[in-house]
């Protein structure tokens, strides 16, 4: 059997049970429950010394370096918890595609790297030798509608013109499975138009679209650059995407069967790093300034951290397996997935329980 085959059952992730240490201002009662919720054992966590990184070469990790989703990258760097665990890790900015960047983990040139989950579905489909290991996070894309809309709800959306940042990207994969679950044709009961991210509002004004699906921070600067004239509708913290992860932490194939103690390193440094923005919000701000383009204050990007972000949410092990098996589900359904893809086999294909 190739290790490069997508459809092929591999084993089932095993127990979900995992150790991580909590960062300091993350009380331990706390830890215990989000941990659990979020599909971690609280029991592994309760008197177990971090795993350490069992030596192995520097490693890269590629980040999109615009994505305030993907804070936990930077607060593992800057606030030591790489150190701490006792990883190597250089940092790079990788801007291509998600295939470019799934195509350097699977090639060697970089070794972990985090993306939406909308967008790497598809290509790890096509077969990269790369294993999903872990989440960053809950939370991402929004759905705006007009304050005074008659667009209230995913379910009444037909005949909706939705206006979107790419014309197969992240935002018209989220609607269009959520449409579908109300039995919205995707294709056919809605119409679709893309325009750069930052223009979708003067695109919603002119009348040319009556909905918008994107992410934070465009979404947040949209809003109050129009104050009282958008309302959310839906987003993955909400509804029926509630308690659903967002971005996954990936690394490359050979890496996990060779040295998975390094890579647990890595998940459990951006976790623990996840936990302190969940925890301490203003200065998870502070470091998002060093990198965010965008022209926003620190306290913009705190607001975004504690409404709109679910820092959280870490699934592991059968629940990672499981939420992947879900949108894998969805994303068949309306087509971005082949028909011919069994979303529980392409799911425990690509989980890797690293920390059990």
């Amino acid at each position: 059997m190739s290790v490069l085959d997508p459809q092929l059952s591999s084993n089932p992730a095993s127990s979900p049970a995992s150790s991580l240490a909590s960062s300091p201002a993350w009380s331990r009662r706390r830890a215990l429950g989000t941990l659990a919720a979020g599909g971690l054992s609280g029991a592994a966590l309760m008197g177990a010394p971090w795993v350490r990184a069992a030596g192995g070469k520097k490693l890269t990790l590629s980040w999109s370096g615009t994505a305030l989703c993907l804070l936990p990258v930077v607060v593992a760097r800057d606030r030591g918890f790489f150190e701490k665990n006792q990883v190597d890790v250089d940092v790079i900015n990788f801007a291509g595609s998600s295939d470019q960047v799934l195509e350097s983990l699977a090639t060697g040139k970089a070794d972990v790297s985090l993306g939406l989950i909308h967008t790497w579905l598809k290509p790890l489909e096509s077969g990269f030798d790369v294993k999903v290991v872990g989440a960053a996070h809950a939370g991402c894309i929004r759905v705006l509608s007009g304050q005074d809309s008659k667009l209230s709800s995913v379910d009444k959306l037909k005949g909706a013109v939705i206006g979107v940042g790419q014309p197969n990207g992240f935002g018209r994969q989220f609607m269009s499975t959520y449409l579908a679950r109300k039995g919205i044709n995707p294709d056919t009961e809605v119409e679709w138009k893309t325009y750069p991210p930052d223009t979708l509002d003067v695109a919603f004004k002119k009348g040319e679209i009556n909905l918008i699906v994107d992410a934070d921070p465009n979404l947040f600067l949209i809003e109050r650059r129009n104050p009282g004239q958008f309302r959310e509708i839906a987003s993955i913290l909400t509804g029926d995407f509630k308690d659903r992860l967002c971005c996954l932490i990936a690394a490359r194939g050979a890496l996990v069967r060779e040295n998975r103690p390094q890579v647990a390193a890595v998940v459990r440094s951006l976790t623990q790093a996840a936990l302190f923005i969940a925890e301490n919000p203003g200065e998870a701000a502070k470091v998002a300034l060093t990198y965010l383009p965008q022209k926003v204050t620190a306290a913009d990007i705190r607001s975004i951290l504690t409404a709109q972000l679910d820092y959280r949410h870490h699934p592991q092990g059968v629940a990672l397996r499981n939420e992947i098996e879900q949108y894998a589900a969805d994303l068949k359904n309306v087509g971005v997935l082949k028909k011919s893809t069994d979303p529980a086999r392409f799911a425990n294909f690509l989980t890797v329980d690293v920390l059990a």
